[in-house]
């Protein structure tokens, strides 16, 4: 992780995910504006510990408020669907249900393995525009494992737009 200490406090003492994170900090419901939607193949020694070729998705999404449009986190995954229920591949791929609700909503329990980065992994390196200086308060990459087995790699980019929510803000 790198940037807002009070941000990583935040997220540290959380048990649930990012979404319902989000949703308490900033009082509004959020939804995924989804940029990114594909297939693709996992590349040698990929952040997901999958075998090289494998098929994968790689997603891009913007966390954003339900009544204010704005975006709060800058998100990028890189997804093996195949662990996956079909009900859930369905609604990462035709929703704007962010992936915590989707998980949650399915009743699959997660696990979080830091991965040191920020990991780009819809793109070699990660989009310009969120990684411009002070454009983020915080970035952090994490391994998810449902079951004990990586099902994703996540990356995600807490845009300024989360200050006035935290204290000091």
């Amino acid at each position: 992780m790198e940037g807002s200490p009070e941000l990583e406090r935040s997220l540290g003492d959380t048990t649930g995910t990012v979404t319902a994170f989000l949703e308490r900090l900033v009082g509004e419901p959020v939804d995924a504006d989804v940029g990114l939607h594909v297939a693709t193949v996992a590349a040698p020694g990929n952040a997901l510990r999958v075998a090289e070729g494998r098929p994968l998705l790689a997603r891009s999404a913007h966390l954003t408020g339900r009544r204010t449009a704005r975006p709060y986190v800058y998100a990028e995954s890189l997804i093996d669907p195949g662990p996956l229920p079909d009900d859930v591949r369905r609604r990462l791929a035709t929703s704007r249900d962010p992936i915590g609700r989707i998980l949650v909503d399915r009743g699959m329990a997660v696990s979080r393995e830091p991965v040191e980065g920020p990991v780009g992994v819809v793109s070699p390196a990660p989009p310009a525009r969120a990684l411009a200086a002070g454009d983020h308060l915080l970035a952090r990459s994490y391994r998810l494992g449902i079951g004990g087995a990586p099902v994703m790699v996540i990356t995600e980019w807490f845009l300024p737009s989360l200050q006035p929510f935290l204290t000091g803000g």
